[in-house]
């Protein structure tokens, strides 16, 4: 992952999805996740990634997939460049689609302030 933002340092770098694993003091706290998937979500943080629901509500709590117990997970992620993360303005959780039955996760949003960029290609 570190390389990934090695490429184009200057531009933000987001890696977003359904990653099935949970942040080191989830909450409920939950005992079947072993090191090794806490190790996955920190390793995103140690390539210089921000999770930026995390950044932007330092205390909500917030799940974008429940069990057929009711149990709620934070599974799904959006890491933003550490260096672009003040760009981002709003990250959230919906939960319409998931509550309408089109899928078992919630929608994640990210509204970053990016700055007007000339019409310029990027060069491949």
């Amino acid at each position: 992952m570190s390389k990934l933002s090695s490429v184009f340092p200057q531009m933000p770098l987001i890696i977003a999805g359904g990653l099935n694993v949970i942040e080191p003091g989830h909450q409920p706290p939950h005992k079947v996740f072993g090191t090794w998937e806490y190790a996955f979500y920190v390793s995103f943080q140690e390539a210089g990634l921000t999770d930026a629901f995390r950044h932007l509500h330092p205390d909500k709590l917030a799940h974008s997939w429940y069990g057929r117990t009711g149990a709620g997970l934070r599974f799904d992620h959006v890491f933003v460049s550490t260096r672009h993360i003040d760009q981002a303005l709003a990250s959230d959780y919906h939960q319409e689609a998931r509550e309408a039955a089109l899928t078992d996760h919630a929608v994640m949003s990210l509204c970053l302030g990016l700055p007007a960029t000339p019409d310029k290609r990027v060069r491949e």
